[in-house]
């Protein structure tokens, strides 16, 4: 008999998603208490400290003003409707699609939380699904996607811990930091390529500029431009503004750190295979960037 595949524990809790539309329809103190209490909520304020550093919101005015310029109607409700439907019916579509990329035998605990007007983020081992995600309504395609893209980054997240920005001390501590992201993004892309090639889902900006050669060299040999220069000075002490490095890297419209991320693990996986590349997974970012140190010189590109 052949081994039956580990039991996966993903749970789906539309508490937030439930509370984000009412609380659009009435704007009272009532619901927006009702919304900020949903552990989803909870998750992306959590996320937006995380990320922002340090913030002067109160988790209730964080959501006043994410929501302020959301308006409900029908379609939205419609729209919401059709994507949980959706995700619910093609789930070993995107289970498959998620754990070719993690070591063999993982095995999830997380719970995916469907909210709206956040982002889609990975908090340790569980994740928000933002169903108002401008993209997932032009194309309900795109949440089967994303929910690969962060499911990745919470498997990831089961071999380690998400790195404290906040109490890093030198620039070595952030270029590290940097590298365990770049090692976390380029995983998320590569997870939904493949579904995205078969249905022409390509419409993305990241996939976009992976599958031109040209500006992804552009972008790989500017993300390591960049890293090389700043890893001249690893023991400076980090000063706030050195966080606008995060930013370089991960901001629109270069993005380089999902870009460059992607070429790596695709690189690695056509030279060494998919077993090779789930594997270093576990082992981690520094792994990640010595295989693909062997492959190629990025300078060079």
């Amino acid at each position: 008999m052949g081994r039956s595949k580990p039991r996966q524990k993903i749970s789906f809790d539309r508490s937030t998603i439930d509370a984000f539309t009412d609380y659009l329809k009435k704007r009272t103190d009532e619901s927006l208490e009702r919304l900020v209490s949903t552990p989803g909520s909870k998750i992306a304020y959590k996320h937006h400290l995380w990320s922002s550093i340090s913030s002067p919101l109160t988790i209730r005015e964080f959501w006043t003003k994410q929501l302020e310029g959301i308006e409900w109607n029908e379609q939205l409700d419609s729209s919401i409707a059709e994507i949980i439907q959706r995700l619910a019916s093609q789930k070993e579509c995107w289970l498959d699609a998620v754990l070719k990329y993690l070591p063999r035998g993982h095995v999830f605990n997380t719970t995916v939380y469907l909210i709206g007007g956040y982002d889609n983020v990975v908090w340790g081992e569980d994740v928000t699904l933002n169903l108002n995600f401008k993209k997932f309504q032009l194309d309900y395609r795109e949440s089967v996607y994303y929910l690969i893209h962060e499911l990745a980054h919470a498997g990831y997240f089961k071999y380690r811990r998400m790195p404290n920005l906040a109490n890093l001390k030198t620039l070595r501590g952030l270029l590290n930091s940097v590298k365990l992201l770049t090692h976390l993004e380029g995983m998320g892309v590569i997870s939904p390529f493949a579904l995205r090639m078969k249905e022409n889902g390509l419409q993305d900006a990241d996939y976009e500029a992976l599958l031109n050669e040209k500006e992804t060299e552009a972008r790989v040999h500017s993300y390591f431009s960049t890293l090389t220069s700043l890893e001249n000075e690893p023991n400076r002490k980090l000063q706030r503004e050195d966080y606008g490095i995060v930013d370089n890297f991960s901001s629109r419209p270069k993005r380089l750190w999902y870009v460059t991320g992607g070429h790596m693990a695709l690189e690695i996986e056509e030279r060494y295979g998919t077993t090779k590349l789930r594997n270093i997974v576990r082992d981690g970012y520094q792994a990640f960037f010595k295989t693909y140190a062997q492959i190629e010189d990025p300078l060079s590109l």
